[in-house]
């Protein structure tokens, strides 16, 4: 018999979200890997030719930064509104470029 939508045989399964055994265990060896092994990465990583030094480094970035996205923006506009009196626009002009 099927089960239905959203049970399972094993209502005391692993919690969702929770992570997996073998996960964490090949997470724990690769750190400790890295951390006994960090002197001699520190030294190869010198001893690369500086375009491969910086090309290693962007590629690992990627991993540790966050990318960000691009975002078009092309509300922007300097225009003050119709409806003010010249007397606001100028303000408006001051405190707008005062930066600038």
């Amino acid at each position: 018999m099927p089960f239905k939508k959203g049970t399972s045989g094993n209502e005391t399964g692993r919690p969702k979200g929770s992570s997996n055994k073998a996960t964490s265990k090949v997470r724990d060896a690769y750190t400790q890997l890295l951390e006994n092994n960090l002197e001699q990465l520190k030294d190869d990583f010198k001893d690369l030719d500086p375009k491969d030094r910086i090309k290693l480094f962007l590629d690992l970035s990627k991993y540790v930064i966050p990318q960000l996205k691009q975002v078009e923006q092309n509300n922007f506009n300097l225009t003050p509104p119709a409806d003010l009196t010249p007397e606001e626009i100028e303000n408006f002009k001051k405190d707008f470029f005062k930066n600038y």
